[in-house]
């Protein structure tokens, strides 16, 4: 992999390198005619979504960052600064800044969730039933699950605990939410 990357603009998070926001940044600005553009799509109800416009020499990439108080509790004070750095490092990727990495910023590297095969759940499981109702609030989209079990530090429906049930019904249903009015602003929309 060809890394452009300086040493203090990456981060090791179990074992795999990710760049910070600033070394795309730095990389950007070392073109001449550099533009970036940001824009609040929603800030409210503990969840900020941003759009950056990242316009260079080889055109325009716009890339898209959101935040939440419950995913990123540990930066629920700057939800909207989070959000942005989010959209302009993805926007910067589009652009082919280091589009091999996926952003640190994107990362869920919160130390206190379930993190693989030797945290499996210990607590009462959701029934089919209920997975169900999850993948219907997500309106059938399992890609809107499969994020937001992550995020909780699950891969499957079949881990989910009873306790963690609602919260994750409401993340799911903000997500969609959050889609929809996406898809409604995108110019390619049928």
């Amino acid at each position: 992999m060809n890394n452009q990357f300086k040493a203090d603009e990456l981060v090791k998070v179990n074992g795999k390198d990710y760049p910070v926001v600033g070394g795309r940044l730095r990389l950007a600005h070392d073109e001449k005619a550099l533009s970036i553009e940001t824009s609040v799509i929603k800030y409210e109800d503990g969840i900020a979504v941003i759009q950056a416009k990242v316009t260079t020499e080889k055109g325009i990439f716009n890339g898209l960052g959101n935040a939440t108080v419950q995913r990123d509790a540990r930066l629920k004070m700057a939800i909207l600064e989070l959000a942005e750095t989010r959209a302009i490092a993805r926007a910067l990727r589009f652009a082919g800044y280091g589009v091999e990495y996926t952003g640190f910023e994107e990362v869920d590297y919160d130390t206190n969730k379930p993190t693989g095969k030797a945290d499996k759940p210990t607590g009462e499981l959701i029934s089919k039933a209920q997975a169900n109702r999850m993948f219907a609030i997500s309106g059938g989209n399992a890609e809107i699950c499969k994020a937001v079990l992550k995020t909780f530090g699950y891969s499957k429906s079949e881990e989910v605990q009873k306790k963690h049930y609602e919260a994750i019904c409401k993340a799911v249903e903000e997500v969609r939410k959050d889609a929809d009015i996406l898809k409604d602003e995108l110019p390619w929309k049928d």
